[in-house]
């Protein structure tokens, strides 16, 4: 069973060699690392030095994007077993044996790690944070983990057999943000099996300033109205694969809720309360919507209070 490990770029030049050198230390003899240049120009002069004859350079000629791009690596990966890093992450050098083993004796379909992040890039590696969650064990998730619990992003260590991605299509592109989730609800709704690992498969870096030269993170500073959108168009792809009344549903409906609450968005609860069926559901729903709309003013106005008390 052989790997191939997918690294879309924008405009990253210092952060992706760093990306690059972590999963070329990683990747098995046999493997192959794709770097997919989202029509910045810049990955092939960042990675001339790079001999390897592992790593492989494409520009991404079709849907411009995060999503598109991961698509189109893919499409040129021969691996049986496709993996993702971000370009501003490190590759744990022992996780793409584990995933092969994994892969080999459970027969997971895709599987992800537990996150671990450093706090800027210059951050020693060494002092990276695990996060808590999922408290689960490693091996395969089972369905009564709670869907949310069970939600990797693309950069915790996610990786899918090439046949299986091929079977299910390719990731949503008119997803800006939220694409991972989108996609692996969409891996739950066909039943593919997951597996997880306690230990990290990535490190993965937060908060980070950034030169001249390279892009800042996505996810940072990104339009709220535009991120409740994908949050909607998350929830209305696979709300049909749970019960109606089911966790799974009702977890879809309070993620979108919540966020739009939180956030001041008053656009996309209208539309998610509009269409959703039957009756009780909505209204369940909407009482949901106006506790948290009331728990915003009420942070709001503490927030206000202590302001002027200090």
């Amino acid at each position: 069973m052989t790997v191939s490990i997918i690294i879309p770029t924008y405009n990253r030049p210092a952060l992706l060699q760093r990306a690059v050198v972590s999963a070329l230390a990683a990747c098995p003899q046999d493997g192959e690392v794709i770097v997919i240049d989202d029509r910045s120009d810049t990955a092939q002069t960042a990675l001339c030095d790079v001999t390897d004859p592992r790593l492989r350079i494409t520009t991404n000629t079709g849907d411009k994007g995060a999503a598109g791009a991961r698509n189109h690596g893919i499409a040129q990966a021969k691996g049986e077993i496709v993996m993702f890093l971000d370009d501003d992450d490190v590759m744990v050098a022992d996780y793409p044996g584990r995933v092969l083993a994994a892969a080999a004796q459970s027969g997971a379909d895709w599987g992800f790690a537990r996150l671990a992040e450093i706090n800027g890039i210059d951050q020693p590696l060494s002092l990276a944070r695990y996060d808590e969650t999922p408290r689960i064990s490693s091996g395969l998730v089972g369905d009564d983990v709670p869907i949310l619990d069970r939600l990797p992003a693309f950069s915790q260590g996610f990786w899918i057999r090439r046949q299986v991605f091929t079977e299910l299509g390719p990731i949503y592109v008119d997803q800006k943000l939220d694409e991972d989730t989108d996609y692996c609800f969409r891996l739950y709704g066909h039943r593919q099996k997951a597996w997880f690992e306690t230990e990290p498969g990535c490190i993965y870096s937060r908060s980070y300033a950034v030169s001249g030269s390279d892009a800042p993170q996505l996810t940072r500073g990104s339009d709220k109205l535009i991120e409740s959108q994908c949050h909607l168009r998350t929830f209305q792809r696979n709300q049909n694969y749970f019960k109606t009344h089911s966790a799974e549903q009702w977890a879809l409906i309070r993620r979108c809720l919540r966020f739009a609450a939180y956030n001041g968005v008053k656009e996309t609860p209208k539309i998610l309360l509009r269409d959703l069926q039957p009756f009780r559901l909505r209204l369940r729903a909407w009482l949901f919507w106006q506790i948290k709309c009331a728990g915003k003013k009420r942070y709001q106005r503490r927030i206000a209070h202590n302001t002027l008390q200090a």
